[in-house]
């Protein structure tokens, strides 16, 4: 009976750690799109003038949740582009900024930054989400 455990538990962990290194790719990856720094330069918000409400001075472009999770490392500027449009920001290392809006709540819009970082091959590389509130609404975890 103990010898037949044994051989469950050498499986086991032979199954273990051939998967590890699977899941914790794929962890990066997520890890690698939304990464939070606010340290990055990112462009700074302003108001179009001195009496406008602060609630009103930030502008992004509506996506969804799902659009967001779609972006992937290795993807094409273009095929980017085609999920979000046009970044509102290129600079000059090659990166891109965009200002999205995003759902809260079925009522309630979160505006983001989002920075995306390309290889040599003009492949995403990296991204990274100025407010941390952002990246979990996309990964789904609870602000």
């Amino acid at each position: 009976m103990t010898r037949g455990f044994g051989r469950r538990s050498t499986f086991l962990a032979m199954a273990l750690l051939v998967l590890l290194p699977f899941s914790s790719a794929g962890g990066q990856e997520i890890n690698r799109l939304n990464e939070v720094n606010p340290g990055v330069q990112f462009s700074s918000v302003s108001r179009a003038y001195p009496d406008m409400n602060a609630r009103y001075a930030r502008v992004g472009a509506e996506h969804s949740i799902a659009q967001v999770r779609r972006i992937a490392i290795g993807q094409s500027q273009s095929d980017l582009q085609a999920l979000l449009g046009r970044p509102a920001i290129s600079y000059g290392d090659g990166s891109f900024e965009f200002h999205l809006s995003l759902p809260l709540t079925r009522r309630d819009r979160l505006i983001c930054q989002y920075r995306v970082f390309f290889d040599g091959a003009g492949k995403v590389e990296r991204a990274i989400w100025r407010r941390p509130q952002c990246a979990e609404l996309v990964l789904g975890q609870p602000n």
